[in-house]
């Protein structure tokens, strides 16, 4: 006989994550140590400290992301308009990982996204955009940059794009600390022809490896619509809904 108690939902995270502010702030302050492997640019020295005061004051919970200039708090579509260094704080995820979901270079079982790359010419980008594809990872909030793709980027010297180095945790439950950047995405077609408009991406550096996917970011969740239909593996992307409901 079926049970007639009301229905239950076990969560996503049995256990989820509880953020250590004392030791991120123990962090922080190790940034600003020239001796440290992870000694950030003078240029963000008042960001760091910045972000010190915030988490004691209580103001950050290193949860929700947060980007500071000039020691302040600004919004982050701020962040490709000013010519100023800007800090990140609050944890970032990729998810999606390939041993959790079963992407492969083959089969129906992933969808990969193709677009151009360039950093933001109005903070010091020169311009040069390179090619990359992505896996659609619908629970990741930044786009993955491999160690090798920076030469290609052109001269990034002097670019303030940087935002400092992030905690990033991944499907296994794993939290690496990464360089974190913001750089400029553009969809293209499977001819290689832009369909949108460039759109601000976070992006952390990491090291290739072998079975190490390249994952997509929230910048372009937030600027273009997505979709899959019954019995199509094809990821459906539009800059509209009316374009999304015709390609699907």
């Amino acid at each position: 006989m079926a049970s007639t108690n009301p229905v239950t939902f076990a969560p996503a995270f049995p256990m989820p994550r509880v953020f250590d502010v004392q030791e991120r702030i123990r962090q922080l302050r190790s940034f600003l140590d020239a001796s440290d492997p992870w000694y950030q640019p003078e240029p963000q020295h008042m960001n760091i400290k910045a972000a010190i005061k915030l988490y004691e004051d209580g103001k950050l919970d290193g949860i929700q992301q947060v980007y500071i200039s000039n020691g302040e708090i600004i919004a982050r579509e701020e962040v490709g308009i000013r010519k100023v260094w800007t800090w990140s704080e609050g944890m970032c995820h990729q998810y999606a990982q390939r041993h959790a979901y079963g992407h492969g270079p083959f089969g129906p079982n992933h969808q990969e996204l193709r677009m151009l790359l360039r950093l933001i010419p109005n903070l010091g980008g020169d311009g040069t955009v390179q090619g990359i594809i992505a896996m659609n990872d619908t629970g990741s909030d930044v786009l993955t940059i491999f160690d090798v793709d920076i030469p290609l980027f052109g001269n990034s010297d002097g670019y303030t794009g940087w935002l400092g180095a992030v905690a990033m945790g991944d499907a296994n439950g794993v939290v690496n600390l990464f360089p974190k950047i913001m750089v400029q995405v553009q969809m293209v077609d499977d001819n290689n022809l832009p369909w949108s408009d460039w759109i601000l991406e976070d992006a952390i550096i990491r090291p290739v490896g072998l079975g190490v996917p390249r994952l997509s970011g929230y910048g372009i969740r937030v600027a273009l619509y997505f979709g899959t239909g019954p019995g199509n593996h094809v990821l459906a992307a539009s800059t509209t809904k009316e374009g999304l409901t015709v390609l699907l």
